[in-house]
């Protein structure tokens, strides 16, 4: 499986996130007519290599952006979803380095945006 259908399955079987967005999770974009709060992730892979052009690990990092109709409830979805990456498998060295806000102008909705790195 790929870091990305890893990272959708977490969230995706996780209790709080799924009180918040139901199913509504997607990688790099929503569906269109989709209600908020929704999941939107998009991943950046940076591949460590050996001398030997060997892959030796793959780090991944995911843009999560929680889309909602008003701030508090872009930042509970977030919330949700960093307590979700917790219980990623130690393996994966999930955590979450960032979070930010914005604002869709066009939409009128709200995001709060977590920085995830996930290690495969």
């Amino acid at each position: 499986m790929s870091i990305e259908t890893d990272f959708r399955a977490l969230l995706a079987a996780d209790a709080g996130v799924i009180a918040l967005a139901g199913t509504a999770i997607a990688h790099n974009a929503i569906g269109q007519g989709v209600a908020p709060p929704y999941v939107v992730f998009t991943a950046q892979h940076d591949r460590l290599l050996g001398l030997d052009n060997t892959v030796l690990a793959d780090q991944c990092v995911l843009t999560v952006q929680c889309w909602a109709r008003k701030v508090a409830e872009a930042e509970a979805l977030a919330d949700a979803v960093v307590a979700a990456v917790a219980t990623a498998p130690a393996r994966h060295g999930a955590c979450v380095t960032a979070r930010a806000s914005a604002y869709d102008e066009e939409t009128g909705l709200d995001a709060t945006v977590l920085t995830v790195e996930w290690w495969a």
